[in-house]
Order: C-alpha cells, then sequence, then structure tokens
C-alpha cells in the first residue's frame, strides 16, 4: 500500500479537517487514519475504505473512484478531482492537497519512514 496516495484518497473521500494522518498497522494492507476511517488494501492493490468508497488504478493507471469521483491533470501540474481538490508534489516526498475552499491548504509529508503521514496546514 501507498501510504501517500491512501491518505490523500482518504481526504478526498471523508474532507477531514487538517491536522490529518494517516498509519500503518501492524497488518501492512491496513491503516487508519486520525479520523477513524479505515483502509485496506485488496486484491490488484484495490484499495477500500470504512465509509464503502474504493479506488483503484484502471489499465491506463487512471484512478478510478466508486463514489463517481474523477481527476484529471492541468496545465500547471496540479491533479485536479472532480469534487474541486486539487493535489501536486511539492518536494520528495511532501504533497500539497488543495480542498475547494482553497484556504485550508495542507502539505502532507511521510514521518517515521513510510509508516506515517501527516497532513498539517499551510
Amino acid at each position: 500500500m501507498n501510504l501517500m496516495e491512501a491518505t490523500i484518497f482518504a481526504i478526498l473521500v471523508s474532507t477531514p479537517q487538517p491536522p490529518f494522518q494517516c498509519k500503518m498497522t501492524p497488518d501492512e494492507k491496513m491503516a487508519i487514519c486520525s479520523n477513524d476511517l479505515t483502509i485496506s488494501e485488496g486484491e490488484g492493490g484495490k484499495l477500500t475504505f470504512s465509509n464503502n468508497v474504493t479506488v483503484e488504478k484502471n489499465r491506463k493507471r487512471e484512478l478510478v473512484f466508486s463514489n463517481g469521483l474523477s481527476s484529471r491533470f492541468d496545465s500547471f501540474g496540479w491533479l485536479r478531482f472532480s469534487n474541486d481538490y486539487a493535489m501536486r508534489r511539492v518536494d520528495g516526498d511532501v504533497f500539497r492537497v488543495s480542498p475547494p475552499d482553497r484556504k485550508s491548504d495542507m502539505h502532507c509529508r511521510y514521518t517515521q519512514p513510510k509508516f506515517v503521514v501527516r497532513c498539517s496546514p499551510v
């Protein structure tokens, strides 16, 4: 499981308030987030969230959300989602997540060598 992707998808499907974090559990195919949302990795890398939303990549490596959410890259390099969230890599293991209000952007970064992702307000 790529915990950074899982955390960003958790933000998209649960709209948590910052600060926010997700961490791996002893079961390497499961993570839990600070809002009690759990994430399980299934066959083929399909992620299932405890709110029953699933996310997987199709053959073209496009994201497929079971709730109808879609994504596209804009001309500035942001990955924009149909619910008005946007995200992009800032540097190395740091990602910026911009919610629809554009006022409470978060930086998400790995801590404790890739076992925890913490997202804090910018």
